[in-house]
């Protein structure tokens, strides 16, 4: 910008790129803010749609095809077995570190209750 443009103009512009770039990907993939976004929200907090570097929708869209086709491909072989075909697993997602952050606080809620109740892991 180099005293140009007005700073307001330059986060007008850095809001308008895409989720998959190197500047909004970067927040998204940070441990630190990902704890600070895992943190319990009230009700009535908008969700934001996370999507880390190189997932552009196309991609995204791609991947729910793919667990889509499996999806076809089980039922179909369910109709002439005996019994259902197993779910297939989905394709491996993209994971942000507020994601990754709410996971492992889940993870040891699970684990905590379970030690409660007497089961050992």
């Amino acid at each position: 910008m180099r005293g140009e443009c007005p700073w307001s103009q330059l986060i007008r512009l850095l809001r308008h790129l895409p989720m998959w770039s190197h500047y909004q990907a970067a927040p998204l993939m940070d441990p630190e803010l990902g704890e600070l976004r895992a943190e319990p929200e009230p009700e009535d907090a908008e969700l934001l749609a996370l999507s880390p570097l190189h997932y552009d929708l196309p991609a995204l869209l791609m991947l729910r095809h793919i667990d889509v086709t499996k999806e076809l491909i089980r039922v179909v072989a369910s109709v002439f077995a005996e019994s259902p075909a197993a779910p297939l697993p989905p394709e491996p997602r993209p994971m942000t570190a507020e994601a990754a952050a709410r996971a492992r606080a889940e993870r040891d809620q699970v684990r905590d209750v379970l030690t409660r109740l007497g089961v050992q892991l």
